[in-house]
């Protein structure tokens, strides 16, 4: 069993929980996830490890309640337990020392992108992190990430908030002034990632 220690709503839909996992919080390196399990009963569900505390003994996990069992979990509350967190699982993120970064995030998916975003930081990398959301209230993260990356470009395709517009075009204005990474990460919808790659 492990417990609920906080619990914040980032969006709608969208929860940010810290659990008790000490374990994990020890061992979890960027990109590496959890599968967890609410009961007995429970479908298994594998997420991102967002974020960690190893003093407390604890790590973070962002949940965008979409089915049954993601509404199920976002319903709890401190206090409460999860009856299974298994992990870290996954091979972590390749992350070289000293590497300018481009650390970009697309709705949901900047829970995934953030904890990279801090591995390349704390291996003394220059990182840019580009976040955005289809508008201001479903965006993410946006503290976070302006206390771990050099600078931070938040765009919001209607215009709601930062950047009108799209994260690629954030990026593009960076190449465009010739500015280089030596990688950009991209994690969200896949038409976000497809045209990040181009």
């Amino acid at each position: 069993m492990h417990q609920i220690l906080e619990k914040e709503v980032l969006a709608p839909d969208v929860v940010r929980f810290w659990i008790d996992a000490p374990h994990i919080a020890r061992k979890r390196r960027p990109g590496q996830f959890v599968i967890v399990r609410l009961h007995e009963d429970g479908e298994r569900i594998p997420l991102t490890i967002a974020d960690a505390d190893p003093t407390r003994g604890a790590i973070s996990l962002i949940i965008q309640g979409v089915g049954r069992s993601t509404i199920a979990i976002n319903a709890l509350e401190p206090g409460q337990h999860l009856l299974d967190v298994a992990g870290p699982l996954g091979l972590p993120t390749e992350i070289g020392e000293g590497k300018s970064v481009c650390c970009i995030g697309g709705g949901i998916g900047t829970a995934v992108v953030y904890p990279i975003a801090c591995g390349f930081k704390a291996k003394g990398g220059r990182v840019v992190g580009i976040i955005g959301a289809r508008t201001k209230d479903l965006l993410i993260l946006e503290a976070d990430m302006r206390r771990v990356a050099d600078e931070t470009i938040v765009t919001t395709d209607d215009g709601s908030y930062g950047q009108h517009g799209l994260v690629t075009d954030a990026l593009k204005a960076f190449l465009d002034r010739g500015v280089r990474f030596d990688e950009v990460v991209a994690v969200g919808p896949l038409p976000m990632m497809r045209a990040v790659t181009e």
